[in-house]
């Protein structure tokens, strides 16, 4: 519970807002201008509703409820000299107070402090056009003994005025768009007389709404030039000497970020950044830390966080030449380049290492990631960034969406460790040179030639073994990589195969998919085996600005894992909620038991066995939704017994009345070679619930309720 006693006036206005850190404030719209940009704009807002609280409103007590931090003081400092003078004197004279929001759920946080302090009015944050008007409104409404709430464009509201405490928070559902009808009927039941008041407002969440108020500038005046995107892995080093010479030899290190994207380094590399940031405190550093199958991953979540106009993706024992950033930006300025790269040379001085390098410099067409690429954001943005490889992401990226020869060669070398062309103990000789190189060309032709597998490729030329087996699937316009699990059947080793059934089956099962949500539902993947279909279209969702949030249920406690490990990869690309159930549909609830350890596919009937995990079975009717959305569409996988899984949601068929898409297994799969499903049996029962269905591939089908045409 909130403790405010004392207060000076009866009428309280209560500003609820988050601290502005980047990265956990506005993260829509970082999504479009990264977040450093966006936790500024949050801060330009925030300052300009506490002047107008503090320089405009008399006879009110001013509650900051906030959250995201724990000193006061830090929330202070970030504004200008003008308004923290302002700030003191509100609180040294009992007019203004900050406290800490409870960790309870949104609609609580509200109920609590309103109910501490009775007549009260509630706003937020990110409004910019809230004025002292409208608020003295309120207050009129307020003294009248009348109940008011103010709209925003998207169904939410700004601002509620309460004469009294009344309940009008907790019971909401705000997972809906319908926040503002569902509180302004709580409240008509609550007060005798409830106004709308006016205007309705913009409250800016996408860059769409910063566009439509007009307030694009404000993100020129707070950008800055250049973003510099450093992945570590393990560099301790190296990381700290890279940092420095970015700072050190930028022609003006007032004008950059970095952004250090660490993919689970366990030997010191975070503590040298942390000393980096306390030795350079002007500097802007955002250190991140992400699950990672490679670079590629880390490079990727640095764009989306990013705010530069330029990126300049360095690796962490890579060293800038002087006046890296004025160089970088004069190749840039050109709009017919690109992508802009350095000349290279290793460290340590061998002659090996010279020839190499020449080599790269002068013979080969496309640059590599070591060469320090410079890109403009908006441009890199629109491809997407790189591939999601474990390795090689630098290659492809050439492939068809960057034409070699629109990048230019930056006259300057940058300084990079020759490591990888070492021996064992770490030695270079004109041997490991010469095997290191041949080991390159091998991995390259490999990738050109053969279009094998980069996870492969890895394997075969790097003695890599991961835990899991890597799932490579070109989706659209790039390639992700998933952990996987291939049962023992010769078709799922063969690499060919893999790579032609996904990429076939996800380009034409996600559309079809995408093409039923409606945003504001659901999507259900039953089978969801590793989250390859729910993970793909969830950052699908997210490019098309489509909010349809996933529930995904997968059986087998493996891949079940597996799937958590694939979301934390991508989680940077999504922007809607994905709930993973570890539970079996099916039509009457009981229970399944499976091996703790193994990858085994099937239950086992031993439950007494302790090493054994529990999975309960349940009909889709018996599950209880996370809010009241509109199950729009239902996928199901040929694995599971579909017919059993039907039956056990007839009645929610019969109300939401979903697409149902039954999507097959690698053919020879399941199909095939299980007894499991009789696919006559299952087209009978979807006709019974007045469906009709259809094949729209040579695997998938497709169910679509049928909509009686009713004529006079």
């Amino acid at each position: 519970m909130v403790e405010i006693d004392n207060l000076p006036y009866t009428i309280s206005i209560v500003l609820f807002t988050r601290y502005p850190d980047p990265g956990k404030v506005k993260t829509r719209l970082a999504w479009d201008i990264g977040d450093r940009l966006a936790a500024e704009i949050n801060r330009i807002f925030m300052s300009k509703m506490l002047a107008i609280l503090l320089r405009k409103m008399k006879g009110v007590n001013i509650i900051i409820n906030y959250t995201g931090i724990d000193d006061t003081k830090a929330i202070i400092e970030g504004f200008d000299s003008a308004l923290a003078e302002d700030i003191d004197q509100g609180i040294k004279s009992g007019i203004l107070y900050f406290i800490k929001q409870p960790s309870i759920s949104f609609g609580e946080r509200i109920d609590a402090i309103a109910k501490k302090l009775g007549k009260v009015i509630i706003i937020g944050s990110d409004i910019p056009g809230i004025t002292s008007d409208i608020l003295s409104e309120a207050i009129e409404y307020i003294n009248q003994e009348q109940a008011a709430i103010a709209l925003t464009a998207d169904n939410g509201y700004y601002l509620i005025a309460l004469p009294y405490y009344r309940d009008v928070f907790t019971s909401i559902n705000y997972g809906l768009e319908n926040v503002a009808q569902q509180t302004y009927n709580l409240m008509q039941q609550n007060y005798s007389c409830v106004s709308i008041l006016n205007p309705t407002l913009v409250d800016v969440d996408e860059i769409s709404d910063l566009k439509s108020l007009g307030l694009m500038d404000l993100i020129e005046q707070k950008r800055v030039d250049i973003s510099v995107i450093i992945p570590t892995l393990n560099e301790v080093d190296f990381i700290y000497e890279t940092l420095a010479t970015v700072i050190k030899q930028a022609a003006t290190s007032s004008n950059i970020e970095i952004l250090v994207i660490d993919g689970g380094s366990n030997d010191g590399t975070l503590q040298r950044v942390e000393k980096l940031k306390k030795d350079h405190p002007p500097i802007l550093m955002q250190l991140l830390k992400v699950s990672s199958l490679g670079r590629a991953f880390q490079m990727n979540l640095g764009l989306r966080h990013s705010s530069g106009k330029y990126l300049i993706f360095c690796h962490a024992d890579t060293l800038l030449p002087s006046e890296w950033d004025r160089k970088a930006i004069s190749e840039l300025e050109d709009e017919n380049t690109k992508l802009a790269y350095f000349d290279l040379q290793f460290y340590p001085d061998h002659l090996g290492l010279k020839l190499v390098a020449w080599t790269v410099n002068h013979i080969r067409r496309s640059p590599y990631g070591d060469q320090v690429f410079c890109v403009r954001r908006d441009d890199f943005k629109e491809i997407e960034g790189f591939d999601y490889l474990c390795l090689l992401e630098d290659v492809t990226l050439f492939n068809d969406r960057i034409n070699y020869k629109q990048c230019h060669r930056i006259p300057d070398h940058i300084i990079t460790n020759g490591r990888k062309y070492s021996n064992q103990k770490g030695n270079h000789t004109y041997l490991s040179i010469f095997k290191n190189v041949i080991k390159n060309w091998g991995i390259m032709a490999g990738k050109k030639l053969l279009n094998l597998p980069a996870n492969q490729l890895k394997k075969l030329f790097h003695d890599f073994s991961p835990e899991d087996e890597l799932l490579e699937v070109p989706f659209q316009n790039k390639i992700y990589t998933f952990k996987y699990h291939f049962p023992e059947k010769l078709l799922h080793k063969l690499l060919i195969w893999k790579i032609i059934y996904y990429q076939k089956s996800m380009n034409q099962l996600i559309p079809e998919i995408l093409k039923h949500c409606q945003g504001n539902d659901f999507f259900i993947d039953i089978g969801a085996k590793v989250g390859v279909v729910s993970c793909l279209l969830s950052m699908v969702l997210a490019k098309n600005r489509i909010k349809t949030d996933i529930i995904a249920f997968e059986t087998v406690p493996f891949r079940h894992k597996l799937f958590q490990d694939n979301l934390s990869f991508y989680v940077g690309e999504m922007r809607n909620k994905i709930y993973i159930e570890n539970v079996t549909l099916g039509n009457t609830e009981s229970l399944d038991y499976f091996k703790v350890e193994g990858t085994s596919l099937d239950s086992i009937e031993n439950k007494e066995n302790k090493n054994t995990i529990e999975v309960k079975i349940i009909p889709l009717d018996e599950y209880e939704l996370p809010n009241e959305k509109k199950i729009s569409v239902i996928k199901i996988d040929f694995e599971v017994e579909q017919l059993e899984v039907l039956k056990g949601m007839k009645n929610t068929i019969k109300k939401h009345r979903p697409i149902l898409i039954f999507q097959d297994s690698p053919p020879l799969m399941s199909n095939f070679l299980s007894k499991k499903n009789n696919i006559k049996d299952i087209v009978e029962f979807i006709k019974s619930l007045n469906y009709k269905v259809d094949n729209f591939n040579n695997i998938n089908y497709v169910a679509s309720p049928i909509i009686h045409k009713w004529s006079r």
